[in-house]
């Protein structure tokens, strides 16, 4: 008689159990919250979210929507198979500084109908950090001058320094790299000769395959 119960109650829930697990379903690859990383201030950036119909029926995806109109999200038009995956393409214009977060909502016919939210989150930033970000410094005629300063590459990918130099012959600057990858810095070694009583006001100027770059140099003369 007690396993007769214990039957029946299996059989009561059975129904139940493959009723909460049939129809579409939508899984984000890697989760609802995805970092992009590191990306250059102001430049348009796009990213391919990846999806999969984890249920036992065709996945519709009815509509995409994001959470302000500096970004947009398009999804492909074709019904997802069980056990296949889908994209989105997301596209943010690179507005913004640091971290910036955008919400994806993806409708679909999980359950019918339901939306899926999907939070972005991008780091702005410049692909160089100069430090210092100038040099303001003094001497005398015949006076020859050394800084130093440093070039950080803040990007995930390497930036290619193509060119260093000044605006004015009085400046000379040499690197001890000129091939940066993600993180990597280079070390600049910079000699000012002072001619004449005059201030200097000049600049160093970076060249990299990420855009050009400047340091600002102010030179106080003094009389000797």
């Amino acid at each position: 008689m007690l396993k007769m119960k214990k039957l029946f109650i299996a059989l009561l829930f059975f129904p139940a159990i493959l009723l909460a697990q049939s129809g579409p379903k939508i899984e984000i690859v890697g989760g609802d919250n995805i970092n992009t990383g590191n990306h250059k201030r102001g430049q348009e950036l796009t990213y391919d979210i990846t999806f999969k119909n984890v249920g036992d029926q065709d996945l519709v995806i009815t509509g995409v929507q994001t959470s302000c109109g500096c970004s947009s999200a398009l999804a492909g038009s074709d019904a997802v198979k069980p056990g296949e995956t889908g994209t989105i393409k997301f596209t943010f214009n690179g507005q913004g500084m640091g971290s910036v977060t955008k919400v994806v909502m993806i409708s679909s016919n999980e359950n019918g109908s339901s939306t899926k939210n999907v939070q972005m989150t991008m780091n702005m930033v410049d692909p160089v950090t100069l430090n210092p970000g100038s040099i303001i410094t003094e001497g005398k005629v015949g006076d020859e001058l050394t800084q130093k300063a440093s070039i950080l590459n803040t990007m995930d990918k390497e930036i290619d320094i193509t060119e260093i130099t000044s605006n004015t012959p009085v400046i000379k600057i040499t690197s001890d790299k000129m091939i940066l990858m993600g993180g990597d810095s280079a070390n600049l070694e910079i000699s000012i000769k002072i001619y004449e009583e005059s201030a200097i006001n000049a600049a160093i100027i970076i060249k990299t395959t990420e855009g050009e770059f400047q340091i600002p140099v102010l030179v106080d003369v003094k009389n000797n």
